[in-house]
């Protein structure tokens, strides 16, 4: 008897599965046409291709220093992933700007939707890294060096208007206020912190290196200072007015970013002039000075860590977290969190930071599955392809 009531209860919440399952795919599916779609493909979407990137990135090193085959193939697929991603999104977004210029101009005015353009050449950068640091190891990729220089001189050249347009329209814009200083601000110089550390990894497989080493140490300054400078007005922010929109939460995490990736930067410009000879310094004083720098931004990081975590927390309890393409913000910091535990300073605390970088690893995996499978959830009703209210 007990069986069969255990048997009718797996039937009942089967049938109330799929009932569910029906009403999400029809009953919301939002009826938009083709050209909508291109009109509402903004520069957030690249942030998908990125945090999969990292995914990619953070599993290879998993398989590198616990040998697990798993994340080895895991890793492979995911840099794939983010380059078909970026493809997908460079057709529809070459599209938009054909169709809609006036959408791409009024993006660019927008005090937070402008700063949305450094997703796209974060994208192309990281592809670098991915296929030089992946695909080719595991020879999974043909032309992996000439691949990769493609996408560099893409993102060098088209990219480096990011950090000079987009603080230009800020300034003579007059709709800008230091509300509008959220966490999405770090981008830009979060993307020239990506760009350096891509140059770093090409210059060793191309001629390029002396040009590269020069550039990379004039692009470091300008992306410190830029760091410095709009953490500052967020700090103003956040002690001056209430906090933005449970929309914008998740662009909170970002705040974890610049941090990650410029550890990797100065860490990798490091191996570079020290095994060229590119500047004349004494390089055991160097790599001394950036060892205290990377500790010193660790122990930043860790703290933001927890900062972020209880504002997260405080968005669950007192507010809401509604899912948007915002969520792929989640991702890509905590990614960024475990690579850079390897350029860790203090040696002797390695072991202590592998096994970090593990767990890291395995929530960056569930908070992946969460958003990809939401994402796709939401492109299939096709809410995904309807503006935020946040950057209207």
């Amino acid at each position: 008897m007990n069986s069969e009531d255990d048997g009718d209860n797996c039937v009942i919440i089967v049938c109330d599965f799929y009932i569910l399952t029906y009403i999400i795919m029809t009953e919301t599916k939002q009826n938009i046409g083709f050209w909508d779609i291109v009109k509402t493909m903004e520069p957030r979407w690249a942030m998908s291709s990125m945090a999969t990137w990292a995914v990619g990135i953070l599993s290879f090193l998993v398989w590198k220093f616990f040998n697990l085959w798993f994340a080895k193939i895991l890793g492979g697929i995911l840099v794939y992933l983010a380059i078909l991603f970026i493809i997908l999104f460079a057709i529809f977004f070459i599209l938009r700007i054909i169709k809609f210029p006036q959408e791409v101009l009024k993006d660019l005015k927008h005090p937070i939707a402008a700063n949305f353009f450094a997703w796209i050449f974060i994208s192309l950068a990281v592809i670098v890294s991915g296929v030089l640091n992946v695909l080719n190891p595991l020879g999974w990729f043909l032309w992996t060096v000439d691949v990769a220089k493609f996408f560099y001189i893409l993102a060098l050249i088209v990219g480096l208007i990011v950090p000079v347009i987009v603080p230009f329209m800020l300034t003579i814009s007059e709709n800008v206020d230091t509300k509008h200083a959220v966490w999405i601000w770090y981008l830009p110089p979060v993307w020239i912190f990506v760009l350096v550390f891509a140059g770093n990894f090409l210059a060793l497989h191309w001629v390029w290196v002396s040009f590269i080493g020069y550039l990379n140490i004039f692009l470091m300054w300008v992306a410190f200072m830029l760091y410095l400078l709009v953490s500052a007005l967020i700090y103003y922010r956040l002690k001056f007015h209430p906090l933005p929109a449970p929309e914008v939460a998740p662009s909170f995490v970002i705040g974890l970013a610049p941090v990650g990736v410029s550890v990797i930067a100065i860490n990798t410009y490091y191996q570079l002039i020290n095994k060229f000879h590119l500047l004349p310094w004494n390089m055991d004083v160097v790599h001394t000075l950036l060892s205290i720098v990377s500790t010193m931004l660790y122990g930043f990081g860790f703290w933001w860590a927890i900062i972020t975590i209880l504002i997260i927390w405080y968005y669950l309890f007192k507010h809401s977290l509604p899912f948007t393409l915002w969520w792929w913000a989640f991702v890509f910091p905590v990614a960024a969190f475990g690579i850079w535990l390897k350029f860790i300073a203090l040696d002797v605390w390695n072991k202590f930071f592998d096994w970090i970088m593990f767990v890291d690893w395995i929530i960056v995996l569930v908070l992946w599955i969460l958003v990809f499978c939401k994402t796709l959830i939401w492109i299939y009703t096709k809410k995904a392809f309807m503006r935020p209210k946040v950057v209207k």
